[in-house]
């Protein structure tokens, strides 16, 4: 069972409300470094390898306990049957499968590292190599999805960006502020490429300004970070996702006019440290930004609405396509610019958020060159017609 107690990071008890042993022994030194979510999700997945070996009658914690590998190799293959033998696998099931056995992979290699071990090591480490040979590759659905991201059809963005501007006549939203508060968002996603979640936690002093030592001229910066403030009302609260996510993103005069317009004009007075504040006062909900981003959506023309879902196979623009697209455009623009691909690679890291281990920037690099684009980019990015000339038509 997932607890999550006050101001604590979640827990496994088992049916007595006691902590699951080896579970717990993973968070502290495999899940310390993740966003609350993450963490959340990734026990979820092993409570359900827990929960499948107890209903066979096993203890999960005791076979690791005593490096049992055939009974974690039974209990694993038991597992991965489960997955598999459904009406109608989901998604979901690879990312539970490789969860699991990468937690019990792992707390063996760290019991195997005991010196208490030393007389079984070898024996140890070549069992734990064949339970990883056997079981890592598995795969509970035999689909194979697409990885690539796609960046969204500039037929549709244009469309969109002329819905989401404030006191468009295709604008959703009856009230000012609703519509700035909507617009911030997007350009935080599109220009800034922003996860959601990132978006949600910024501080009410977005974006922060600093002078150039050199010139003299003013400087915008949006800061990413976890946001320490107390007064979080909302019942999912947004998080940032990894270490790597902490990061500092130049922001244009352009994208800070729109940010500085909506934080003096229409955020409201409200007694929360959030940038992006709801209708009631609140600090904007993941809820809020889903409901938002299926208005717009629905805004779009009968065309535009079938040019998504033929080139993104998506009924709805989403934020997370905003941030493919702003990847794409990004890295087209650093390759144009006349970087190597690895120099591009490295920007997108650090401008994006992704650990130095992350496939990510292969994934927007191939994805930038399959692209047929109309020209390279001009020196300003958010410019909208200059933006959308790195865009499929």
């Amino acid at each position: 069972m997932l607890l999550t107690l006050p101001h604590q990071k979640p827990v496994l008890v088992d049916d007595q409300m006691l902590p699951r042993y080896w579970a717990s022994v993973w968070s502290i030194f495999h899940g310390a470094g993740l966003a609350t979510s993450t963490l959340k999700r990734k026990l979820s997945d092993i409570e359900s390898l827990y929960a499948h070996t107890e209903n066979a009658g096993g203890v999960l914690d005791d076979a690791i306990a005593a490096l049992d590998l055939e009974a974690l190799g039974n209990m694993l293959e038991a597992f991965f049957v489960s997955l598999l033998n459904v009406p109608s696998p989901k998604s979901t099931s690879q990312t539970r499968w490789q969860t699991a056995f990468l937690f019990v992979r792992d707390t063996c290699e760290r019991l195997e590292r005991n010196p208490a071990m030393a007389h079984r090591m070898a024996d140890i480490r070549e069992r734990i190599a064949a339970l990883d040979r056997l079981y890592i590759g598995l795969r509970p659905l035999k689909k194979r999805f697409n990885l690539k991201p796609r960046a969204i059809p500039a037929s549709v963005l244009l469309e969109i960006m002329e819905v989401v501007t404030p006191g468009s006549a295709r604008n959703p939203f009856d009230q000012v502020a609703t519509q700035w508060r909507v617009y911030s968002l997007f350009v935080l996603l599109l220009n800034q490429g922003l996860r959601r979640g990132e978006a949600l936690t910024l501080s009410a002093s977005t974006p922060v300004s600093q002078r150039d030592p050199k010139t003299g001229a003013t400087r915008w910066l949006l800061i990413v970070r976890t946001n320490e403030a107390e007064d979080d009302p909302r019942l999912s609260k947004p998080s940032i996702k990894t270490a790597d996510s902490i990061r500092q993103i130049p922001v244009t005069n352009t994208t800070a006019g729109v940010l500085l317009a909506y934080a003096e004009n229409y955020r409201g007075k409200v007694n929360h440290d959030y940038f992006l504040s709801s209708m009631l006062g609140k600090p904007l909900s993941l809820a809020g930004v889903g409901k938002a981003f299926r208005r717009l959506s629905g805004a779009l023309s009968t065309g535009a609405r079938a040019d998504l879902l033929k080139y993104t196979d998506a009924l709805f623009v989403t934020p997370h396509a905003l941030r493919h697209t702003c990847a794409v455009v990004r890295m087209k623009q650093l390759l144009s610019a006349g970087k190597s691909p690895e120099q591009a690679m490295a920007h997108l890291r650090s401008y994006f958020g992704w650990s130095k281990n992350s496939l990510m920037p292969l994934h927007y690099a191939k994805a930038a060159m399959d692209e047929r684009l109309n020209e390279t980019l001009a020196d300003q990015f958010d410019d909208r017609l200059e933006f959308l000339k790195a865009l499929p038509l």
